[in-house]
């Protein structure tokens, strides 16, 4: 007897999704795209870390913070599988780690610390905060105007 997949299909990440997130986080847009690039990973996608959690999707959201996002219904198949979830989980990571300095008006007050708030997305190791930052200074001034579809696997709705 044929049932159906109860998991809804993996949606990708859409240009509005990166817009939303930016705007109800107050983060430059392009700081996104340098993430999404930086991560270089794609809906669905699992990447394992060294100690011993794992990276999920284009924003690679860490498995340590499952629980706190499911505190607030977002469950581990969303970060996965849905590319906006994603995107959106991302930029509510980010938008903590960026603290005092969410306002656009305040963003770039305080170029260094800002920066250092972008790498402990991905590391509060010194040394790879700092790469990583660099990378996605680099790749959010380069891959702006790329097609997100590259980026992300994503695209046009």
């Amino acid at each position: 007897m044929w049932m159906p997949d109860p998991s809804p299909p993996p949606t990708p990440v859409h240009r509005y999704c990166v817009a939303a997130a930016a705007e109800r986080y107050h983060v430059p847009v392009s700081l996104f795209y340098g993430i999404l690039a930086a991560e270089d990973t794609r809906v669905g996608q699992k990447v394992q870390d060294a100690n011993g959690s794992y990276d999920m999707g284009p924003m690679g959201i860490n498995s340590l913070w499952l629980p706190a996002l499911a505190r607030y219904g977002i469950t581990r198949s969303a970060i996965l599988d849905s590319g906006c979830q994603n995107v959106a989980a991302g930029a509510w990571i980010l938008a903590r780690k960026l603290a005092g300095h969410q306002a656009r008006a305040t963003a770039f007050a305080h170029p260094r610390a800002f920066w250092r708030h972008v790498g402990d997305y991905n590391s509060a190791i010194p040394h790879w905060n700092h790469q990583y930052r660099q990378r996605v200074a680099e790749l959010a001034r380069r891959d702006f105007y790329r097609p997100l579809e590259r980026i992300s696997g994503g695209g046009h709705p």
